[in-house]
């Protein structure tokens, strides 16, 4: 991942900055995915994963979530705007049915191909 933004009510916050350092991974295997990342705010640091199965069906991408970081996501499903142009992927939540954003809150990230 090389950008993480949150629009909040138009708000635009970027979670690459001198105050927040990120670095994190996205991996897909047949119809499996993993995320792990290492966040650091200030001078605390957080480790974050996620494990599950995912379908896609044009640019909408949903996510059947089984291990999380926080448990209150396990079991939920997640529906997920992909678009990938070259090796970039942008990767934009929540959605809705249509492919949407969420107007109040959603976020944006933006990964980039590893070889």
């Amino acid at each position: 991942m090389v950008q993480m933004q949150m629009v909040d009510r138009g708000k635009v916050t970027n979670y690459f900055s001198d105050r927040y350092t990120v670095s994190q991974i996205k991996v897909w295997s047949g119809n499996h995915f993993i995320f792990v990342g290492k966040y650091k705010v200030d001078t605390t640091t957080s480790y974050r994963y996620g494990v599950g199965t995912w379908t896609l069906d044009g640019n909408i991408y949903d996510e059947d979530i089984l291990y999380h970081f926080d448990q209150v996501y396990e079991g939920n499903k997640n529906k997920i705007w992909l678009e990938l142009k070259n090796d970039t992927l942008l990767h934009i939540f929540p959605i809705d049915a249509t492919g949407k954003p969420n107007q109040q809150t959603h976020w944006i990230e933006k990964y980039v191909r590893l070889e």
